[in-house]
């Protein structure tokens, strides 16, 4: 709807303006009211019919008709008339379209002069013909001015169209910038303006040998070269106007004397506009393709410079490629016997440039190599075959680098190898990688052998210590039922207890062996209670109190605050009788051995001291390791396999408790165990590591 309301304001607006024009034209009539040779709406509605399109005749008919009526009063004539200036209109537009490319008419020389030629020209013909004979036919002209009625209309519609109609559809048309600075369009301004009072003043004196009016033709060249074919269109305008003026008040004609000055002078302005027009359209072509061949050079120059850019890029990514992935290309004419290397090739070598000929590269390869890599490249030149194989360099410093070299031979027309192309890829830590996963294989293989041996000799002491055990218990309970019925402190009762004594000791340490075989197979499980460690430890005394008083050694207790903790009875007094049975073997004669026992926040502390030897420093570190004594002397000094503070160690840890070694102030060992009471919450540091398996159950 907007469009079409458009369009109604634009046609509406060009009828006005071809009727305000129209009656400006037939102002200057002169051989009839109705033909001048002044004609400004046919410019003006063929620019329309150019620019909007055909489906603005509407409006350049009703224009024609309104202009004529004026005129003439006769409705039937000026109908007719308008007609005719449509039909004008119309064939001028269709014309320009279909010879001269339309509204773009303008843009070449030669589609300037096929509008000139058809449509200002020839078109007129049809208004001018059929203008005269409504004139006559109406009675409105006489029979011998048909004639130069005829001619004044065509000339003045021709004109008209060759002037006005170019500048109108130029100043619809998007137009290059002209060359012209600031200053040269001022300049020519005021050239303009002299020239135009120098050919129009009113004294200008006659000069019948020489056309004043041809001053203005270098002002119109300087219009035409340096600005755009609008402004010279324009000038052609300005430039008709004022001589239709002057010429008309017979002020200074462009011509001296002749019958019709106005046709001459309108005939020599657009002849002279038609002529700039055409140059400055040629200029405008020339410098289209000035500017699209520096655009064209513009563009290359930047796809060039992106291409470099490009390769350059790739160059450096291929360059960083090789030297991340160690491998570079080389290149051997094998006629001239040049070696070419890139970067990453030198690096590899750690020569700063290749080696002058492939003599001088064998040099490089390692001695044990080199007959193996010349014949590869051998069987390649004689076989045409690519080649593949390691073989190790030697770099100037001496560091010996295995190189993993492919390479194909480019054969010449004449069958001749004339190039051999490859790459180097430095393969060192790869092998080196190989070999030490190799390594690792047999590592680990060994380590598995080891753990299978682990698992047998633990299978088997777990066996050993069971078909001990059976007979040991006999042993043991005939051992006690005899200590028991015999009296008196003769050598049979010596004798007994002795034998109870040792078989004692056996048994206890086939349960050590028995529960070391159990732990290291994560078969050990817990039965969690509150327990109170004061009674485990006094528990653990009556067990080793016949060994203390063997010895004279006293074991004292203390406890204070609240020394319950969640764990296994059972084991925890295993804990406890191993922990005093050491300190009492190890304590001097008539020693003494502490235990305190204390409540620290969450945990239980357990204190165990002697007053022994204590423990070599060195030693401290591998306290708690099976089988670890701290040399020959003390097996056989206080006997035992070292099991009871690794058994101790492994059965803590399982109550996510820890257990540590060290001196005693004054002298003697010193064993501190911390658990955590009933509820409490287990801190980091005492988490279980391993894979002890256990089960626990809360009892109240």
């Amino acid at each position: 709807m907007r469009d079409r309301i458009r369009l109604a304001g634009t046609l509406a607006g060009v009828t006005a303006l071809y009727v305000a024009a129209g009656t400006l034209g037939l102002s200057f009539a002169t051989v009839n009211p109705s033909a001048t040779a002044v004609w400004p709406p046919a410019g003006i509605a063929v620019a329309a019919l150019m620019v909007i399109g055909l489906r603005a005749w509407p409006a350049a008919a009703a224009g024609a008709f309104l202009t004529n009526l004026v005129t003439s009063q006769a409705i039937v004539s000026s109908a007719v008339i308008a007609a005719g200036n449509t039909l004008e209109y119309v064939a001028a537009a269709v014309l320009a379209a279909r010879f001269a490319k339309g509204r773009f008419a303008f843009d070449r020389a030669s589609d300037i002069l096929r509008f000139a030629t058809l449509s200002a020209l020839l078109s007129p013909v049809i208004a001018a013909s059929v203008g005269t004979a409504t004139l006559r036919f109406w009675g409105q002209a006489q029979a011998s001015d048909a004639a130069m009625v005829w001619v004044t209309w065509w000339l003045g519609d021709a004109t008209g169209v060759m002037l006005f109609a170019p500048a109108c559809v130029l100043w619809t048309v998007r137009q290059p910038a002209g060359r012209a600075g600031r200053f040269e369009t001022m300049a020519f301004a005021i050239s303009l303006v002299a020239v135009l009072y120098v050919v129009f003043r009113a004294s200008a004196p006659a000069m019948s040998d020489l056309p004043i009016g041809m001053l203005m033709l270098p002002v119109l060249l300087w219009s035409a070269f340096r600005f755009n074919p609008r402004i010279t269109a324009t000038m052609g305008v300005v430039l008709s106007i004022i001589a239709v003026y002057r010429i008309a008040h017979n002020v200074a004609p462009l011509v001296a004397s002749g019958p019709a000055p106005l046709l001459v002078g309108q005939a020599l302005v657009s002849l002279l506009s038609l002529l700039m027009l055409t140059v400055a359209a040629e200029v405008g072509v020339r410098r289209r393709i000035e500017d699209e061949t520096r655009l064209l050079n513009d563009t290359l120059e930047r796809r060039v410079d992106e291409r470099t850019t490009e390769l350059t890029r790739v160059r450096n990514r291929l360059v960083e490629a090789q030297a991340v992935a160690h491998v570079g290309s080389w290149e051997w004419d094998v006629a001239a016997d040049s070696i070419w290397w890139s970067d990453e090739m030198c690096r590899v070598f750690g020569l700063p440039a290749p080696p002058a000929n492939y003599e001088t590269y064998l040099t490089l390869v390692h001695p044990d190599d080199r007959e193996r890599t010349s014949g590869a490249v051998r069987a390649t030149l004689e076989t045409g075959r690519p080649f593949s194989f390691d073989h190790r360099i030697v770099r100037p410093d001496g560091e010996c680098r295995v190189l993993h070299a492919r390479g194909r031979v480019e054969v010449e027309a004449s069958g001749r190898a004339g190039r051999v192309v490859g790459i180097g890829h430095d393969v060192t830590e790869r092998t080196l990688s190989e070999e030490a996963r190799v390594q690792l294989i047999h590592e680990q293989a060994k380590l598995r052998e080891s753990e299978e041996s682990n698992r047998a000799k633990d299978a088997f002491l777990a066996t050993l210590s069971h078909e001990l055990r059976t007979p040991l218990n006999a042993a043991l309970g005939w051992a006690h039922i005899l200590r028991d019925s015999l009296q008196g402190s003769g050598r049979d009762v010596r004798a007994v207890q002795a034998i109870y004594r040792n078989l004692l000791i056996q048994s206890r340490l086939v349960s050590d062996i028995i529960d070391v075989s159990r732990i290291a197979r994560g078969d050990v499980e817990l039965e969690r209670e509150p327990v109170e460690m004061r009674g485990v430890f006094e528990a653990a005394r009556d067990m080793v109190r016949e060994a203390a008083s063997a010895k004279g050694v006293t074991i004292e207790i203390s406890a204070a605050g609240r020394t319950a903790v969640s764990g296994d009875s059972r084991r925890l007094q295993q804990v406890a009788w191993n922990l005093l049975s050491n300190a009492v073997k190890f304590a001097a004669d008539r020693g003494r051995v502490t235990v305190s026992i204390l409540e620290l926040a969450d945990l239980v502390e357990c204190v165990v001291e002697d007053d022994g030897p204590g423990i070599a420093p060195e030693f401290l570190p591998h306290v708690f390791e099976r089988f670890r004594q701290a040399d020959a002397s003390v097996t056989r000094q206080y006997g035992g396999l070292g099991l009871g503070l690794a058994i101790a160690h492994d059965i803590i840890a399982m109550h996510q408790g820890t257990i540590d070694a060290g001196a005693r102030p004054g002298g003697g060992a010193r064993f501190v165990v911390r658990l955590p009471r009933p509820g409490a919450s287990v801190p980091a540091s005492l988490a279980v590591r391993g894979t002890l398996k256990h089960r626990d159950t809360e009892r109240a």
